[in-house]
């Protein structure tokens, strides 16, 4: 790691991302990091690549279509070498494709877009991206690693 933030140390977060919503687990639990762990664990001829002992308790009984494709694109976002990394751009387009097989429309307003969140709110106009919303409040926190 070169300790640099680029669109490539992006993509890298996103795929731990991933990896925490697949396997429902911290990026760093027990000492343990997750990449290594699922890379450990992976098996690709074999069903779910071989994960099912990692997954998420909420997904592991489901039957996900695109599961092993959705864990390829962590996988690659993880890659150790940024030029291995795909853009952002193309992540985004894998996505709506792993949607597409699932039979998920990705492109049907989600049920929680901003007009949706304005109504929800009780008649608040506080739009959640306005500026007031990343407003700071001057303090820092204090790490306690």
């Amino acid at each position: 790691m070169t300790q640099q933030l680029t669109e490539k140390s992006d993509v890298y977060s996103f795929g731990v991302l991933l990896l925490e919503m697949i396997t429902g687990r911290r990026p760093i639990e027990r000492g343990k990091y997750i990449v290594k762990e699922v890379r450990m664990a992976m098996d690709k001829t074999k069903d779910l690549y071989s994960l099912r002992q990692i997954l998420e308790p909420a997904i592991a009984d489901a039957s996900l279509k695109g599961l092993e494709k959705f864990v390829d694109l962590a996988m690659n976002c993880v890659e150790d070498s940024g030029v291995d990394r795909p853009p952002m751009g193309d992540v985004v387009k894998e996505i709506e494709n792993i949607m597409q097989v699932a039979g998920i429309n990705p492109n049907v307003d989600s049920a929680t877009s901003s007009s949706s969140y304005e109504v929800a709110s009780k008649g608040s106009t506080l739009h959640p991206y306005s500026d007031e919303s990343f407003a700071s409040s001057g303090t820092f926190l204090v790490s306690k690693v």
